[in-house]
């Protein structure tokens, strides 16, 4: 299993995979520094994808964009998204959980790493 960040910051997705090592995950981390460049990752390697941990605001195709396509899509649909957004208000999360009812998590940046892990935690395996 692979888990997909998609995130423009650089220093974000850096300190993702820190926190990802740093807590023991063994899984191969693929990253996508836009929704468009996801879903090519996505279009090459669905099936090995577990978890994407997705951030909102984005350049091209916004992570809200990214997700309601990946719903609409069987082989995408059943993969597992967290949102780790600055985009944490109220508003924003309850229009995440319309776009996708299923939505695995969300998590306003700034958040606490042991967060992020409990999170993403049901997912390893």
């Amino acid at each position: 299993m692979k888990i997909l960040l998609v995130d423009d910051s650089l220093l974000d997705r850096k300190l993702l995979v820190r926190i990802l090592m740093k807590a023991g995950v063994t899984q191969e981390i693929l990253q996508a520094q836009d929704g468009e460049q996801a879903m090519e990752v996505l279009a090459g390697q669905y099936a090995d994808i577990g978890l994407v941990l997705l951030d909102w605001q984005m350049p091209k195709v916004s992570g809200i964009e990214l997700m309601a396509g990946m719903v609409k899509i069987p082989e995408l649909s059943s993969i597992p998204i967290i949102m780790v957004t600055a985009s944490g208000s109220e508003d924003n999360k309850r229009a995440a959980y319309q776009v996708n009812p299923k939505l695995a998590g969300f998590l306003a940046k700034p958040y606490k790493p042991e967060d992020l892990m409990a999170a993403i935690q049901p997912f390893l395996h």
